[in-house]
């Protein structure tokens, strides 16, 4: 792996010494969540840098409760002082000299370690206030502003007294750091760590000349900023599309869709649900474009950078790529409009060459800021600036 030489010195040796814990909600494994993905590679970069371990919260409840209530901030989990105590607990046998917590909904446990005299960084996966009050405001319009201004104002005062609070905190945007930046007054412990494309996206190999589906679109289908997306698919693009190709079909792919999305799939011309499925590449392998219409939602997303990493072409909102860095034209297509989508699909077809740089664009660009390397060079940044290492 490709790690900054002067990283390499700074922690040296010292790894046998460093322990770091890795506090998260949920198991990182899998394929089950974009969540999962980024702790797994962080916890996979925290390894090369000390002896890690990582203490899952959700091993600590009873059988069949998996979430608890969250706070009045509405960002934070609801824990008790039995669940936290057993946490703390776990994380101070092996005697840390970092925890890296994952998100302000593990802020009760952050707070306490703090107290406890221990350095911890919180990892936040977005910026959770700014996310709430968007999707607030997409679902209720202008009421939400009578609604839910008291809800917006506690959850920002909770992020950024958490941030305050902590030794660093990590976002995985430039964009994400900037609005964390504006609230917190410019706080110079803020380090961004790039979300990992997955690892099997890098490694497959699409056939080519095999799609038989004009697009696809990939998410968590119970989720609703990409029922909305899958919803505008189905609706306006896919009759658009099919006005100029009568055979084309849509690949709607992901994990529990909603009643409503399975009943509109089945009505609605040339367009093929496939829930849960267990392998995507197969999948992306049928699609000749990767469409994104998110008008909504936080973090960097996954799925697009899943798509340029199989050289899937992407055609996608500003909102679906926000945080990215990628450019129009090199590594992605542009599009708003309905009409848009399906001119820049248009575009693909017609022209093979163009279809091509865009396709090798996109790995690039994955392959420079979003690998594991980029990721590992992100982390021992971020420990360095928290003043991790010889002391």
């Amino acid at each position: 792996m490709l790690v900054s030489p002067s990283l390499v010195y700074f922690f040296g040796n010292h790894r046998a010494t460093m322990k770091i814990a890795h506090v998260v909600f949920e198991a990182p494994l899998g394929h089950a969540s974009g969540a999962a993905l980024r702790n797994r590679a962080i916890g996979s970069s925290l390894s090369r840098y000390g002896q890690s371990s990582t203490i899952i919260v959700q091993e600590q409840f009873g059988a069949g409760k998996r979430h608890p209530k969250r706070k009045r901030s509405y960002l934070e989990a609801h824990l008790s002082d039995d669940v936290i105590q057993r946490v703390v607990n776990e994380i101070l046998r092996s005697d840390p000299n970092l925890i890296v917590v994952d998100g302000i909904y593990l802020s009760d446990i952050a707070y306490r370690l703090v107290a406890d005299g221990r350095r911890v960084i919180v990892d936040m996966h977005n910026i959770e206030s700014a996310l709430l009050k968007e999707n607030n405001l997409a679902r209720r319009k202008w009421r939400a502003r009578l609604f839910y201004w008291r809800r917006w104002q506690r959850a920002r005062r909770a992020e950024q007294a958490l941030v305050r609070a902590v030794a660093g905190v990590w976002t995985c945007s430039e964009r994400d750091k900037a609005l964390l930046c504006a609230a917190t007054s410019g706080d110079r412990r803020i380090n961004v760590v790039p979300n990992p494309v997955p690892d099997w996206s890098v490694r497959a190999d699409l056939p080519q000349g095999k799609a038989d589906c004009a697009a696809i679109f990939v998410g968590h289908l119970n989720y609703r900023p990409n029922i909305r997306a899958a919803e505008r698919l189905m609706q306006r693009i896919q009759p658009l599309l099919r006005a100029d190709d009568p055979d084309g079909r849509l690949l709607i792919c992901g994990r529990s869709p909603s009643d409503n999305l399975q009943r509109m799939a089945k009505t609605a011309a040339g367009v093929e649900l496939v829930s849960d499925p267990a392998e995507l590449a197969p999948l992306y392998a049928r699609a000749r474009a990767a469409m994104i219409p998110l008008t909504e939602g936080g973090g960097t997303r996954l799925k697009v950078l899943e798509a340029l990493a199989l050289g899937v072409p992407v055609i996608a909102t500003a909102k679906a790529v926000e945080g990215l860095n990628v450019v129009p034209g090199q590594s992605y297509l542009a599009a708003e409009l309905d009409e848009e989508f399906v001119q820049a699909a248009l575009q693909l077809t017609a022209d093979a060459a163009f279809r091509a740089r865009l396709i090798e664009g996109g790995r690039r660009f994955v392959r420079a800021h979003h690998d594991q390397d980029a990721v590992d060079r992100a982390v021992g940044q971020g420990l360095q600036d928290a003043g991790i290492g010889p002391k």
